[in-house]
Order: structure tokens, then C-alpha cells, then sequence
């Protein structure tokens, strides 16, 4: 679930959902990188008939800071470069390409010899355009419940 942390605009408001994510991880020892991309809905246009999804593409570094057979906890980082999707999308200003950056942490669970549950959350923040042709920013909390599957 991505939170949006900013406040309601003239035009839109704030509107928690389910997103959807997936990356690419390769781990050695216990940093790994992963790659990947996340997309959710996060304003609602007051009429009720126009949505705004935050996209973007990452980078995410982990670290994980202690472990035992069945548990990891990880710090992460996460870079990555995006844009509000507007659905109709001559409902919103045009959108440019934005950076995006946070952080934050996580639980894996072993589950099996190369399945894991992950378990995290992060922040992150990016801009989006407004009408006027000026960019604002926004945060939002990602709360994650997903798998991790090894080869």
C-alpha cells in the first residue's frame, strides 16, 4: 500500500491503495541491489472521475544489518526517476520525468531454501507538475507485504 503524505490540492486528494511492484535483486553476502518498478494510485480528483498513479523506476541498495536462520533485517536506500500518470490524462498538467528518492527498512522471513517473505517499509518523495507549469513535492509511506524467490 503507498500512503501519500502531502495535503489535498484544489483538484485532487489524497487516495491510499494497493500498488504493485517488482524488481530484480542480486545479493552477495549482505549488501545486494535490486532493480525495478512500482506504480500505484495515490490522488483522486474531487469529481471523482480522474485519478493520479505515481510510476517509477528504482534503484534499491539493501543492507542487512543482522540475521539467523529464519530472519533478516535489512536497511535500504532507493533511487529511482518517475512521473504522475493521470487517467484522463488532459484532466492533469503535462507531466514530466521527476527524480525520486528514500529509505527504509525491512524483515525477511525464510519461508523455504530460496523462498522469502518480505516484509518493509519506506518513504520516498518526487515532484510532479501542477497547471501553471510549476512542480510540487510529494512523499508517500510504501507499505510492503510481498515474496522473494531465488534461483
Amino acid at each position: 500500500m503507498v500512503f501519500p503524505t502531502s495535503t489535498d490540492t484544489a483538484s485532487f486528494q489524497k487516495n491510499t491503495k494497493l500498488g504493485w511492484e517488482a524488481q530484480l535483486r542480486y545479493t552477495f553476502s549482505r549488501f545486494s541491489v535490486g532493480a525495478g518498478y512500482q506504480r500505484a494510485v495515490v490522488l483522486k480528483g474531487k469529481d471523482g472521475n480522474t485519478t493520479g498513479a505515481v510510476s517509477v523506476g528504482f534503484v534499491e541498495p539493501r543492507y542487512v544489518i543482522t540475521a539467523n536462520s529464519r530472519l533478516a533485517l535489512y536497511l535500504a536506500g532507493r533511487l529511482g526517476i518517475g512521473k504522475l500518470l493521470c487517467d484522463p490524462r488532459e484532466d492533469c498538467a503535462e507531466q514530466s520525468l521527476q527524480p525520486a528518492f528514500g529509505g527504509g527498512g525491512g524483515l525477511l522471513v525464510k519461508l523455504g531454501s530460496r523462498v522469502s517473505m518480505d516484509i518493509g517499509s519506506q518513504y520516498f518523495a518526487t515532484r510532479y507538475n501542477t497547471v501553471g507549469n510549476t512542480t510540487t513535492s510529494a512523499g508517500y509511506v510504501l507499505a510492503r507485504l510481498g515474496l522473494s524467490v531465488g534461483l
